[in-house]
């Protein structure tokens, strides 16, 4: 069972756990958690508070959860949410959504979200006999697959990256050069355009994109 309940009751150690609304935690949400158990994490507040709980994020509906006494919670009230870490990882929500931070330029930043989906498993033989292996997954090698979850047997979940370039306030996505390119001044498009013709970038390679991001933010 996940619960729904605002930023202000986790100071409180949430002593009024049982007014939150609560809703029942589906498999596949809970299979698209991007740790396999809660980590110990960090919530910094704009006001400067902090608190520490274990967290995780759930790739299902880019959220924030926390553990209290063994029940799952999702963090609500995320105006009110400087930046959140989790483990080595720093997290910072735009409106309703939660993005990791890779880069902390101070210019343009590149973000990522993190989604979930159900592939179908398909039978391929090995040395063994036949095995089960994730049609998505082999298909998509370069294509931001973080890990692939089993899923009903027949079936598994597959967490994917999508990458977003943070320019003050506004977000890009990023799937295309034309995409990357929206994020910087007009006057910077043909210093960018000869980068992607003598470099040829993936722009589902987060590597490719730091590199590229690190060009472009010195233009």
């Amino acid at each position: 069972m996940k619960y729904l309940i605002s930023i202000n009751c986790l100071f409180l150690l949430l002593p009024f756990v049982g007014a939150a609304q609560s809703y029942d935690d589906s498999v596949i949400a809970h299979q698209s958690y991007l740790y396999d158990q809660f980590v110990d994490g960090t919530i910094l507040l704009k006001s400067g508070e902090v608190n520490q709980a274990p967290l995780n994020y759930c790739a299902y509906d880019q959220s924030i959860l926390f553990k209290k006494d063994g029940t799952t919670f999702t963090l609500t009230g995320l105006t009110t949410v400087d930046t959140i870490y989790i483990a080595n990882k720093k997290f910072i929500p735009v409106k309703s959504t939660v993005y990791e931070v890779t880069t902390h330029t101070g210019k343009t930043d590149l973000l990522i979200s993190y989604g979930s989906k159900i592939n179908p498993m398909m039978a391929a033989a090995d040395n063994n006999g036949i095995s089960n292996q994730n049609a998505g997954k082999v298909n998509n090698t370069v294509t931001g697959v973080y890990v692939s979850r089993p899923f009903k047997g027949n079936y598994a979940i597959e967490i994917t990256k999508h990458y977003w370039l943070k320019n003050f306030n506004n977000l890009y996505k990023i799937n295309t050069a034309k995409d990357f390119m929206k994020a910087f001044k007009e006057g910077t498009a043909p210093a960018i355009k000869e980068y992607i013709q003598q470099h040829h970038p993936d722009f589902n390679k987060e590597t490719d994109l730091l590199t590229m991001l690190d060009f472009c933010n010195q233009l």
